[in-house]
């Protein structure tokens, strides 16, 4: 640290208080992130690619603003004049153009461990104290202390759980001090949090992380610890009582919704039935605009007039989150913008294979397998938390060569 310019102290000190305000004040996070963009002009100035990763880092960066100029022209073509639309895309892709002018602080490994350590560690404190307060009594089972916890819990601890699970796999001894924040935040996920997309991802990730780490796992020592490990898992989420109320409630309000008339199903508020109507109405306005989308300005009351042909009510505070990014960009910004969309993740993979830092490399494909599997029941563009979360995560396993958190060891 005491090498580090002058801007990069007062950047890391920013992503510090970033990493500890982004899952509790709204207000401290925008402020932290404009912080950190005062010091890019400097990080810039300081900055080299590095050579090995220069190919692909620039054709990952390059996807980034080309999806952003695409959102701005989608409106441009809806209609709408150069500054409705410019402000549209401040707001739309804030959060993915940050990656771009935040990318020379977070290629500074000590900076991004900084950023990884704060953003983690606030995570396994605030659910080991969530946890506690659980236990004791003081909040019943499934709730939270703090009130935008229920944003992002499930999926955030989920991601969390993997990257501890890949720093001890590649540790030459068993480590306490990585395993119990492991059984914390799985304690906590099972205990603490009614958030099913975490149950559902912490199942599929498994699968996908297994598969990354097949030698490791299945043909060497480990096999009999990851079967105990897996009997374990699935024994708690069974006894668990919020689990089972959590996905019991699932499938009563798919049978619920699919039991129901058209004008019933688009006036249902319910977590599910609200998703499963929003595909619906979305789905309507996207056929009719399938290349180019109707543009991020136009289709909040496109999609609330399609929603009210089936008879639903025409508040527009009513489905205002998407929860499905996928129908979401189609219906924005058409089949182009869906293709660049998943173009950004898809290069992300293949710059992390470029990684040699084993947990740096898995951590990130699993981060984005988890990313991808969320937005079809939740958002990350236009969500603050989720965006800002995926921004950084991408910034902190992307942008440094190596985060130097272990030496891998031979599979």
């Amino acid at each position: 640290m005491n090498t580090f310019p002058t801007h990069m102290k007062f950047a890391s000190l920013f992503a510090l208080i970033l990493g500890l305000s982004l899952f509790t004040t709204v207000a401290g996070t925008n402020i932290m992130v404009l912080m950190l963009l005062l010091t890019t002009p400097w990080g810039w100035g300081h900055f080299k690619f590095e050579t090995a990763e220069k190919t692909e880092a620039l054709r990952f960066l390059g996807l980034i603003v080309v999806i952003c100029m695409w959102d701005w022209m989608s409106n441009l073509i809806a209609g709408h004049d150069i500054w409705d639309a410019t402000l549209a895309m401040l707001h739309d892709m804030r959060t993915f153009g940050f990656i771009v002018l935040l990318w020379p602080l977070f290629s500074n490994a000590t900076f991004a461990r900084i950023a990884l350590w704060a953003l983690f560690g606030t995570v396994i404190a605030l659910a080991t104290v969530n946890l506690f307060l659980v236990m004791i009594g003081y909040l019943p089972p499934g709730k939270y202390f703090w009130p935008t916890a229920p944003h992002m819990y499930g999926q955030t601890l989920v991601g969390l759980i993997f990257v501890l699970a890949q720093m001890q796999l590649v540790r030459p001894k068993f480590s306490w001090q990585i395993a119990v924040p492991m059984l914390l935040l799985i304690a906590s996920l099972f205990i603490a949090s009614e958030r099913r997309t975490g149950y559902l991802q912490l199942a599929a990730g498994f699968v996908v992380w297994s598969a990354l780490n097949y030698r490791r796992l299945f043909i060497g020592r480990y096999k009999w610890c990851v079967v105990l490990g897996v009997i374990a898992v699935l024994v708690a989420a069974v006894l668990s009582p919020v689990v089972q109320s959590r996905m019991a409630m699932a499938f009563l309000e798919v049978n619920q919704y699919l039991d129901q008339t058209a004008v019933e199903r688009a006036n249902n508020a319910t977590s599910v039935g609200i998703r499963m109507q929003f595909y619906v109405s979305a789905w309507a306005v996207v056929v009719q605009h399938i290349w180019i989308g109707v543009g991020s300005i136009d289709f909040p009351v496109l999609f609330q007039a399609m929603n009210a042909k089936m008879g639903g009510v025409t508040n527009l505070s009513v489905f205002t989150n998407p929860h499905n990014e996928y129908i979401y960009i189609l219906a924005t910004k058409g089949l182009v913008g869906l293709a660049l969309y998943l173009a950004i993740f898809a290069q992300a993979c293949r710059l992390a294979m470029k990684k040699e830092n084993e947990v740096q490399r898995i951590g990130l494909l699993v981060f984005v397998f988890l990313f991808m599997l969320s937005i079809t029941t939740n958002s990350m563009m236009i969500d603050m938390e989720e965006g800002h979360f995926t921004m950084l995560v991408l910034l902190i396993f992307l942008a440094p060569k190596s985060l130097d958190f272990l030496e891998s060891k031979p599979a």
